[in-house]
């Protein structure tokens, strides 16, 4: 599981990122100096949310997908910070933290509360012991992003063209509330 650590955006604002789904495989998952010989999109005069690059010889052409209305992306990459996970409290049967801390790993396992660097407790017999969840630290912000095909424009049924449109569904879905007299009307 991974949280997002909120930047402090009025010190140092994050630089805006154009992310773009390549449809082929890239063996790296790091950091690279790319330049102006290697990607140069070009945006279609008539149509600016389409555009064509080449990538190592092959035409590509690209559509770009707006995030919706109050919605913002986030570049962000792993660090070495987990989330301090509380303890269980059994006296109130609350598991809510009074102070969550941040931790980072190292490999000293002594983190000076003479525990030996395992916060799990051994008198629980829960099974479902979840690890701390990494810290992501944000990179850059960007409001829309471009998803290539080989020599045509992705269509509209594109399954990432679709699967953004659906994810943001779902995800308002889900943490929207449910007033209980809307649905009483519907059933």
């Amino acid at each position: 599981m991974f949280v997002l650590r909120p930047s402090d955006e009025s010190k140092t604002p994050l630089p805006t990122a154009q992310p773009n789904i390549l449809p082929c495989k890239i063996h790296h998952d790091g950091p690279t100096e790319v330049s102006q010989r290697h990607w140069s999109p070009i945006t279609d005069a008539d149509n600016p949310e389409l555009a064509t690059t080449y990538f190592r010889g092959r035409k590509l052409r690209g559509r770009r997908i707006a995030l919706p209305e109050g919605y913002h992306g986030v570049v962000a990459s792993p660090t070495e910070m987990t989330l301090k996970q509380p303890k269980k409290d059994t006296s109130r049967g609350s598991s809510r933290p009074d102070n969550p801390e941040c931790n980072r790993n190292t490999n000293n396992d002594s983190d000076n509360d003479g525990n030996d660097g395992n916060d799990v407790d051994e008198g629980d017999d829960d099974d479902d012991v979840q690890p701390s969840p990494t810290i992501l630290e944000a990179q850059g912000t960007f409001s829309n992003l471009i998803v290539w095909d080989h020599d045509k424009v992705p269509s509209t049924d594109d399954v990432f063209m679709k699967g953004i449109g659906e994810w943001i569904r779902f995800a308002e879905a889900m943490h929207s509330d449910i007033n209980p007299i809307d649905s009483e009307k519907t059933s």
